[in-house]
């Protein structure tokens, strides 16, 4: 082998193993202090891929999770009022088997039938403020289309969203509503009386049809008391020249109010408007007043509170499926977890141990390039006389 100078070989492969060992150390090193095996695409293109979807899996099912809790709260919110309509509804049928028995006279029976019409008053008003979140539930927005929860981690539909309808709990719905005073309509200073079903808009005590003369001025506010519910249309003005036009429209409002006046609906009152007249009709509702009206109201309430029980099963089930549902995820994202870190966490076992290894090779490579440099220094014997 010829003895050079301009070349080191021994240097250049020592120097080239600690490059190498340098740069397996630094790997180690960065590997233990972050606790992951990948901590860039380079480390393990293929395991980036499958590691970045199981992350979008886990925190989609951990949404899922906090989604099914939220709908849990909200069912259980619901299922609550349900079981406060339903105690009203019993202390309902109590005070209607009060009213059948013939120890009661007329006076016990008309205290009765008060008591009956503010119940019938709070299952409404239960029905109208129950709810989640600003998001009513028992008043029928979702008797129909239904509250829809996310429980799952994918958008498949029947398999990551349960639907679950509610239907209302209001007292026209249980077919509870129509007791009471008859309609009255005020112009704010005198009253007329009309029947159950006649116009509610006339300018006599006798009138059942709306009969204002051409030219009168129709002005201020009215107002429409029904069962101890009062509507009032305000800011209306009508001159009643062209008879028809005005009055058909007067009441067309008038109607409109009567319609989006929740109390009402709910208690099964409905306004029709023919020509210029306004007609209301009534559901029969609960009336303990007399013996024969306390009896068929123990069958009327005994089909409410069906009705109620049946909704607080439905609702129960919901509740206790979707205990289930959170189990289910919780598993889940727990084995998801659990496969994601097999591909990404470092083994600090196997990272000490190379850390250890590399430090020494390091160290020995170190070495070695300097026992190479120092070789070539035999070169300079050769030049001395």
């Amino acid at each position: 082998m010829a003895l050079t100078v301009a070349t080191n070989t021994g240097a250049l492969m020592a120097q080239a193993a600690a490059s190498s060992v340098n740069k397996e150390m630094e790997v180690s090193m960065e590997r233990l202090a972050t606790g992951k095996r990948i901590n860039g695409a380079k480390d393990d293109a293929a395991g980036v891929a499958i590691a970045s979807r199981l992350s979008s899996e886990i925190r989609g099912t951990n949404q899922a999770i906090r989604n099914a809790m939220d709908a849990q709260s909200l069912i259980d919110t619901a299922e609550g009022a349900h079981q406060e309509v339903e105690n009203i509804l019993q202390r309902m049928r109590e005070l209607a088997v009060q009213s059948s028995n013939d120890t009661m006279d007329a006076n016990d029976r008309t205290n009765l039938q008060i008591e009956i019409d503010q119940l019938t008053f709070e299952i409404n008003r239960i029905s109208e403020v129950t709810s989640w979140a600003g998001v009513k539930l028992i008043d029928g927005t979702y008797s129909t289309t239904g509250l829809n929860f996310h429980v799952g981690a994918g958008n498949t539909s029947g398999t990551d969203n349960l639907t679950v309808t509610i239907g209302s709990m209001s007292a026209g719905t249980l077919a509870l509503s129509g007791s009471g005073s008859t309609p009255v309509i005020t112009d704010g200073s005198s009253a007329f009386a009309t029947s159950a079903s006649g116009a509610v808009m006339t300018t006599s005590n006798s009138g059942a049809t709306v009969t204002f003369r051409t030219g009168a001025q129709i002005t201020g506010q009215y107002s429409v008391v029904i069962d101890g519910q009062t509507i009032t249309v305000s800011g209306l003005s009508a001159s009643l020249d062209s008879y028809s036009d005005n009055v058909a429209g007067l009441a067309a409002k008038l109607k409109d109010k009567i319609e989006a006046n929740a109390s009402l609906v709910a208690a099964g009152v409905k306004a029709a408007v023919s020509g210029g007249t306004v007609t209301l009709s009534r559901a029969a509702g609960v009336t303990i007043s007399s013996v024969t009206g306390a009896r068929a109201s123990i069958t009327l309430l005994d089909t409410a509170i069906k009705n109620v029980n049946k909704q607080r099963a439905k609702l129960g089930s919901v509740s206790n499926r979707l205990d289930s549902t959170v189990s289910n995820l919780t598993n889940i994202t727990s084995n998801l977890q659990a496969g994601k870190g097999r591909i990404e966490d470092a083994d600090f076992a196997a990272e000490t141990t190379n850390l250890a290894k590399t430090q020494i090779l390091q160290q020995a490579s170190t070495a070695m390039l300097a026992q190479a440099n120092a070789a070539k220094q035999n070169v300079l014997s050769l030049l001395q006389g």
